[in-house]
């Protein structure tokens, strides 16, 4: 593209390697072999450097791994522990009912999967207050008919 004197743009349809004005490489001057090995070289730096990224990255994967894998255990040990703590619970709550003969009791509800995702100390701690509050209950109604028999 030439600027002419009146600011306007000439534009010329014939490529520049026609006409001469691109610069040409100087000649190469080293033989096929020294290229090729020249080449070989640059491509097997860059397949080690390949290696040592992939090398550091499977290593980190592998750490990652191994926190997954620690954390999902403890999930794991925790879902056992928790799954326990509601058993017992519920027990002592049918043994704590036994003597309600208007109440029917049934087995154990299944997990209400429904219920929003929270911290799980949140859940013990509403099942722990819960319980309590059921054994204070009937705590109070015993004592309650103790009084009226005497």
């Amino acid at each position: 593209m030439n600027t002419q004197s009146n600011g306007t743009c000439d534009f010329s349809v014939v490529p520049q390697q026609r006409t001469g004005a691109v610069h040409q490489p100087a000649q190469d001057t080293r033989s096929a072999a020294e290229r090729y090995k020249e080449i070989i070289g640059s491509a097997g730096e860059a397949v080690a450097a390949m290696r040592a990224q992939d090398e550091a990255r499977v290593a980190h994967l592998v750490a990652k791994l191994a926190e997954s894998q620690d954390r999902m255990a403890d999930a794991i040990e925790r879902e056992k522990v928790v799954r326990l703590g509601v058993a017992l619970h519920w027990e002592q709550a049918v043994e704590a009912l036994w003597d309600e003969r208007w109440m029917a009791m049934r087995p154990m509800p299944k997990p209400d999967e429904r219920v929003p995702p929270r911290d799980q100390r949140e859940y013990n701690t509403a099942m722990d207050v819960a319980f309590q509050a059921l054994e204070d209950s009937l705590q109070k109604r015993t004592l309650l008919r103790r009084k009226a028999k005497e």
